[in-house]
């Protein structure tokens, strides 16, 4: 038996799918707003437990530029893909720190456009 709980949590799941609670595909029309002001700057946290390593490109193979120590905050400008790192492949440009991080290693609060 499905609780009210589990069963909104369920419908809202199969929403996000794409799908109805029969398995039936939707057409999705509706856009999601972007959850910062456009107009503002999107700030990112450092969350790795050592020194995050700044490229000079999106890939682990590029230089070094500088390293941000753990819960520095950075503007995050844009993302692109590059190397995978634990299972995501979008890179962050920081603005301040001039080059690019692993976004598995930074949280964002807002839409980060693409570079």
């Amino acid at each position: 038996m499905h609780t009210g709980r589990t069963r909104r949590a369920l419908t809202a799941g199969l929403l996000a799918c794409g799908l109805s609670a029969s398995g039936v595909a939707l057409a999705v029309t509706a856009t999601a707003a972007p959850a910062h002001r456009d107009d503002g700057p999107v700030w990112g946290t450092v969350t790795s437990r050592i020194e995050l390593n700044v490229r000079e490109d999106p890939t682990l193979r590029s230089d070094v530029v500088t390293s941000l120590p753990p819960g520095a905050r950075d503007r995050v400008e844009c993302k692109t893909y590059g190397t995978d790192v634990n299972g995501t492949d979008w890179w962050y440009w920081l603005g301040n720190a001039r080059g690019w991080v692993s976004a598995s290693y930074v949280d964002v609060w807002g839409h980060v456009p693409d570079c």
